[in-house]
């Protein structure tokens, strides 16, 4: 019973750490963005090369 315990831990452990590597991603995408426009002396809204 102790074993599975510890392997059902990790599983969600796993689990939530992907999760969260996921949404960093797209959030560190979205400020990689808005830093770029910032730069070229654009405001929020006036990017003509938009990707997402």
């Amino acid at each position: 019973m102790d074993a599975f315990r510890l392997v059902l831990t990790v599983l969600v452990t796993v689990g939530v750490v992907a999760a969260i590597l996921l949404f960093e991603r797209r959030r560190a995408r979205g400020i990689e963005r808005d830093t770029r426009r910032m730069a070229q002396g654009r405001p929020n809204g006036e990017d003509t090369d938009d990707q997402s």
